[in-house]
């Protein structure tokens, strides 16, 4: 709990993914480092006011909350649309 008393998760995420280069489809590491306080809400009002916070990221929390869809859910939000290696560094040749 902080000191408003809100239930907040202190969620840290580190390590590394291979992800395909969308140049050349080769593996390219990525490293994916996630750090970032949710605050659970438990009712709508509350929702409310945490999400009129400045940098507050709220989510509502029923009976039960699936803490491995959570994790999840951040670590995808946090790999980037596309990636690619650094123009020349791509394995397949001929790839722009």
């Amino acid at each position: 709990m902080d000191q408003r008393g809100s239930l907040a998760l202190q969620l840290t995420v580190s390590g590394k993914v291979e992800l395909p280069c969308q140049r050349c489809l080769g593996s390219m590491p990525y490293v994916v480092d996630v750090g970032r306080t949710l605050y659970l809400a438990r009712n709508e009002a509350e929702m409310e006011r945490l999400d009129a916070l400045p940098d507050s990221d709220a989510i509502q929390a029923g009976e039960t909350l699936n803490l491995v869809d959570l994790v999840e859910d951040e670590v995808l939000l946090s790999l980037p649309l596309a990636v690619m290696h650094a123009e020349g560094e791509c394995s397949v040749t001929g790839a722009q």
